[in-house]
């Protein structure tokens, strides 16, 4: 009898007996905290010994779930171990980025039908010659990585828009900069596109997946310590060109020429307006490059 191991927040308790009876049901084994782990037992021992022996992981998710350390300690668990894994969605709210590419059923609405749904993937995976290569670890991170990074701000608001301008500039930036970086942490994840100057790294633009406007950073601030950009002169006129792509209210003020300045990437939507935008940052890298070892 396969083995699933249920992985949940003690504050869902009604959703985690919903989802382990339905599993019961189809005839598998299934291994909750509240039921396996004996009183008096080292309770990571125990947790590690489960997700060991079982056969795939499900994972309820909830805002409580979402935000616990020991679920997502058990889910990245799970896969170093190979294991597949998937999500039993009971609320509404953001997907985790080391969650967002794994498969789940919704149970917020219609859950014995969406049960069943869960029931059949698990059984197709565990007869599945390729569900190794399907959960490999490089796919899951907590960790913003390319497999994460995009499908995490599709759900973000405008996500369609902002994911379609971040493809292209990414892709777009690994041609013209010396490096594309993921960074900015799992509440802020953000790829980073720098260029070397004087043997550094110099990030030119940035693009944030800020929960409520995902947008596209320039560090005017950084760049001040460079010519030609050392000129406030010229800081502002790359603020001027900046605000001819955003609608007048949003435009920038002209004290801004001194700081970090984020178009929301839902402004970058139209082809002119993207391709406007990638020639003012070629011209930015050319006048840095221009300037040599300049500093």
């Amino acid at each position: 009898m396969p083995k699933v191991f249920i992985s949940h927040s003690n504050q869902d308790s009604e959703e985690t007996l919903f989802v382990a009876d339905a599993l019961r049901r189809a005839r598998f084994d299934v291994w909750v905290d509240y039921e396996n782990i004996r009183g008096g037992a080292d309770w990571l021992c125990e947790i590690e010994a489960g997700i060991q022996r079982c056969d795939a992981v499900v994972i309820v998710l909830s805002k409580a779930s979402a935000t616990s350390v020991w679920v997502e300690r058990e889910c990245l668990y799970a896969w170093q171990l190979g294991k597949p894994v998937f999500t039993a969605l009971i609320a509404e709210i953001l997907i985790p980025l080391h969650l967002i590419n794994i498969q789940y059923c919704d149970l917020r609405e219609r859950r014995v039908e969406a049960m069943a749904k869960l029931v059949e993937s698990i059984h197709n995976a565990l007869l599945s010659a390729e569900i190794a290569a399907q959960n490999s670890i490089s796919a899951v991170s907590r960790r913003p990585i390319e497999a994460n990074f995009f499908p995490y701000l599709e759900q973000l608001p405008n996500g369609d828009i902002a994911t379609l301008v971040a493809r292209d500039l990414f892709h777009w930036a690994r041609d013209i900069a010396d490096e594309v970086a993921f960074g900015g942490g799992v509440k802020k994840p953000a790829f980073h596109a720098r260029i070397k100057l004087d043997r550094q790294l110099v990030t030119i633009f940035s693009i944030w997946a800020y929960r409520r406007k995902p947008a596209a950073q320039i560090p005017l601030d950084h760049l001040a310590r460079r010519k030609p950009f050392k000129r406030r002169r010229s800081r502002s006129d790359i603020l001027r060109q900046l605000n001819l792509l955003l609608p007048k209210p949003q435009r920038f003020k002209t004290d801004m020429a001194d700081r970090r300045l984020s178009i929301p990437l839902q402004y970058l939507h139209s082809a002119n307006k993207l391709e406007d935008f990638k020639e003012i940052l070629l011209n930015l890298i050319r006048d840095l490059r221009a300037n040599g070892q300049s500093r």
